[in-house]
């Protein structure tokens, strides 16, 4: 073995030794990094225009990083309050035994095939539900949590100023380490691009509308909870070809189970024309081809998302499986044939 080829093994062991505990340090740190690449990404047109106006870089950043802070914490602050007033509501019912579920009225409502099976499965319920109880665990456990998000927004926002800041340097960097070619990596690049607008602005976007305007309907209409039931429909609306019925489905059903037969319909018929409409004509508007997904694909990538990398997954999911869809194209029509020689 040559002196020159003992370097080089020894150099890659070194290095991979070194990769190997940074991304041991870094991995509890791997979804908070990701968040703020997604942000960076988002609102990187807006930092250019700012950019334009204030040309010392590290102004232009806070500034931009000030904007998005504030068009992030006013909405979730409020729903947020929202979702609290609500939950702590059903928490005072199910504590006070005031949640009780009219079991009569529902089960009068059904066919009578299935009148027995759901005496059984609504048998107690209520009792069942006014046996939980808050103690001492669940407060450290929530107060851990608490603190966690605290430290994770305080990471993710600090890290999305370095990343508009230095993003082009960071890039250049990257480039220069991976042997890809010039036109590989502006696909890759571009690929990204769009598959983070393309899920957060168009998707997402996309469910928190379908959700205001669910939420809406559920307002109108007097299903209980209104803002947990839209909370729920974002949810559902993020998951391909079912969507919000998920969430509509059963709230039309309460309301007739319930003897609300005219709310029912009427959050029926709202349901399908109001929140309908956008999927069918918002939603191609806002998302288009961007992805490039097959649904299938991005069912599984959300659902495995979430499975992997918790609540960020349903972002993460979808943008990572664009990604390895464009390495595979990449290698199907540029790197398949040099390989095969």
């Amino acid at each position: 073995m040559t002196n020159k080829r003992l370097q080089v093994i020894s150099f890659f062991s070194l290095l991979a030794v070194a990769a190997l505990v940074v991304l041991l340090m870094w991995w509890p740190y791997l979804k908070v990094i990701a968040l703020a690449a997604i942000l960076a990404i988002l609102f990187l047109p807006l930092h250019k225009r700012i950019s334009r106006e204030i040309k010392w870089p590290s102004l232009a950043a806070f500034v931009t990083t000030l904007l998005i802070l504030l068009i992030v914490i006013i909405p979730l602050y409020i729903i947020g309050q929202l979702l609290f007033n609500e939950l702590s509501s059903v928490y005072d019912l199910v504590k006070s035994g005031q949640l009780n579920l009219d079991q009569t009225a529902i089960v009068s409502h059904l066919p009578a095939q299935v009148r027995e099976y759901a005496n059984n499965i609504l048998s107690g319920l209520g009792q069942k539900l006014s046996s939980l109880s808050i103690n001492a665990n669940s407060i450290a456990n929530a107060l851990s949590t608490g603190a966690g998000f605290i430290l994770s927004f305080f990471l993710v926002f600090f890290t999305v100023f370095y990343l508009l800041r230095d993003g082009s340097g960071i890039k250049k960097y990257i480039s220069s380490i991976f042997p890809l070619a010039e036109t590989h990596e502006n696909q890759l690049v571009t690929k990204l691009e769009n598959a983070v607008n393309g899920v957060v602005k168009g998707s997402f976007l996309v469910a928190l509308t379908q959700g205001a305007v669910a939420t809406i309907g559920f307002l109108i209409f007097g299903v209980p909870q209104p803002f947990l039931w839209g909370a729920f429909t974002v949810l559902a609306a993020l998951v391909p070809t079912v969507g919000t019925s998920i969430s509509l489905i059963p709230a039309v059903i309460y309301l007739l189970v319930t003897g609300h037969t005219g709310a029912g319909i009427g959050m029926a018929i709202w349901g399908a024309a109001a929140v309908g409409t956008i999927d069918n004509i918002i939603s191609p508007y806002l998302v288009g081809s961007r992805t490039q997904l097959h649904p299938l694909l991005v069912l599984f990538s959300i659902i495995g998302g979430l499975d992997l990398f918790g609540v960020i997954g349903f972002l993460l999911g979808p943008i990572i499986m664009a990604v390895f869809v464009t390495l595979l194209d990449i290698y199907r029509t540029d790197l398949k044939e040099y390989l095969e020689k």
